[in-house]
């Protein structure tokens, strides 16, 4: 696997746990001591966390450094962010079904 790959993961996996824990950019970086600029440059891939912040993210969502960069997964809370990626997935296909749904319904009515 190269960086960019590496990079992606991250980037990925940090914007998903954020929107997971209902969190602006902004106050995750004041929970781990930063401004948002410093999450918006990780999330964008323009800059990479040190170790330390790695481990202050990961202490932060409590998951696995390893979870963080997309390095492996442990049967904890790893799998279930996975478990939740996957559930969001199926809930926004559900809710597309729905709104289309409700559209042909009212359109019979009409």
């Amino acid at each position: 696997m190269d960086n960019n790959e590496n990079k992606n993961k991250f980037k990925k996996i940090l914007k998903f746990l954020r929107h997971q824990n209902k969190l602006s950019q902004k106050s995750l970086g004041a929970a781990i001591g930063y401004g948002y600029t410093a999450i918006s440059n990780y999330e964008s891939g323009r800059n990479e966390p040190s170790i330390n912040d790695l481990i202050k993210l990961a202490d932060f969502f409590n998951v696995s450094v390893d979870f963080l960069i997309g390095h492996k997964c442990n049967i904890n809370n790893e799998t279930k962010y996975l478990i939740e990626i996957e559930a969001v997935k199926i809930n926004n296909i559900m809710d597309k079904a729905k709104e289309k749904i409700n559209v042909e319904l009212n359109n019979i009515k009409e």
